[in-house]
């Protein structure tokens, strides 16, 4: 479906009511920042989309947020800065999301599979094909055990591996 404009509007109506009905250092408005951060980062606006993830931070790192909240907003930095070829950033956010998810959830949990599909993505992209492997194939053998086989994150993770394949 991918309709970005309608998914910003809404997420821009819920900042609305949040911002009138929340303190600037609540969580759920650092969620929301970075929800519509992420939004800006699928339409390719990509100075926005940091600019969103940044207040998100701003909330996250200085309150008592559910740190993977947190984890979350660096992950969308990270995705962001891969997006925009800046692989030394993105692969600096990417492994604080990855340290907290690893201290917060089961080692088996399908959320560390997305990370280390987006770091095989970010090896990938920087030809670092050996790493980029190594971490799409935990990727896959989470998401085997804990996701149907039809699931599209498995899916698309078992692309992703052809294409490391197909590039070693």
């Amino acid at each position: 479906m991918k309709d970005y404009p309608k998914a910003l509007e809404n997420f821009e109506k819920c900042l609305s009511i949040r911002k009138n009905t929340l303190p600037e250092s609540h969580p759920d408005r650092a969620t929301t920042y970075s929800d519509v951060g992420d939004i800006h980062r699928l339409m390719g606006d990509y100075e926005k989309a940091l600019s969103f993830h940044r207040r998100a931070l701003d909330v996250q790192e200085n309150e008592q947020c559910n740190p993977l909240d947190c984890a979350l907003t660096y992950i969308n930095i990270g995705e962001t800065y891969r997006e925009m070829k800046d692989y030394s950033t993105a692969l600096t956010y990417f492994q604080k999301g990855l340290q907290i998810c690893q201290d917060n959830l089961p080692k088996e949990h399908p959320d560390l599979a997305v990370v280390y599909h987006n770091l095989a993505k970010l090896y990938l992209a920087s030809r670092q094909y050996s790493i980029a492997i190594k971490n799409v194939q935990q990727a896959i053998e989470i998401a085997q055990e804990k996701l149907p086989a039809t699931h599209p994150h498995l899916l698309e993770y078992k692309d992703t591996f052809e294409k490391i394949r197909n590039e070693m």
